[in-house]
């Protein structure tokens, strides 16, 4: 499956919608976007702000040590790779 991009405008705009009380599922139907990542940005937007929703322009390095950690996570079977990726605040975009 491709990977589509969306404007940080248009982020907002779904995000405006679901606190005026649309579901997530609702949205998801309207915009053509999985309602679970319509709530990974609310979660973005809520813990740093307007600017999360901006895309990426750079890569970020991360050390090995810090990998390997995140990995024996998701391996472990304990947390999925979503979930380890917003415990290890690693973007997912």
């Amino acid at each position: 499956m491709s990977k589509r991009s969306y404007s940080a405008e248009l982020k907002c705009e779904i995000l405006k919608a679901l606190d005026e009380n649309y579901s997530a599922y609702e949205l998801g139907s309207k915009y053509n976007v999985c309602p679970s990542t319509i709530l990974g940005w609310k979660r973005k937007y809520d813990k740093y702000g307007k600017e999360s929703l901006k895309a990426s322009t750079t890569w970020k390095k991360y050390a090995k040590a810090f990998k390997l950690a995140a990995i024996r996570d998701c391996l472990s079977g304990k947390y999925s790779i979503r979930e380890v990726a917003r415990l290890y605040e690693i973007s997912d975009a």
